[in-house]
């Protein structure tokens, strides 16, 4: 599959999460096309870092293997850092698992928001 149709496939499942859901917003991570969840970056399309696809915060708890991935690496946008264990980027071979992380990363965000206030 090409990047073209990589980032096509993004463009969709962005348009219909931020119609979908309440407080979801277009924003921008590190120059990339992102979703915000009440401003906080939970999604985005990545295109640096060694892999083309969709970045997703999913949190240093996640159970990265109940998620049953398959073409996924930790992000590492830095050469000289690194990875950032909070966040995974699935390449092509996932994606028909594209909107349920998206939906799984939103979930998380409004769970870490709630937290937030309660504290």
């Amino acid at each position: 599959m090409s990047n073209q149709q990589l980032q096509e496939h993004w463009v969709m499942l962005r348009d219909q999460m931020i119609h979908e859901h309440h407080n979801v917003a277009q924003g921008r991570m590190m120059s990339a096309d992102a979703l915000t969840y009440a401003g906080k970056v939970f999604a985005f399309f990545s295109q640096k870092g060694g892999r083309v696809g969709l970045g997703c915060r999913v949190g240093r708890e996640a159970d990265l293997a109940h998620l049953q991935l398959r073409d996924w690496q930790h992000l590492a946008p830095f050469k000289t850092k690194p990875p950032m264990k909070d966040w995974i980027v699935l390449g092509a071979g996932d994606l028909p698992h594209w909107s349920e992380l998206a939906r799984h990363c939103l979930n998380t965000a409004r769970q870490k928001q709630t937290k937030q206030k309660q504290d």
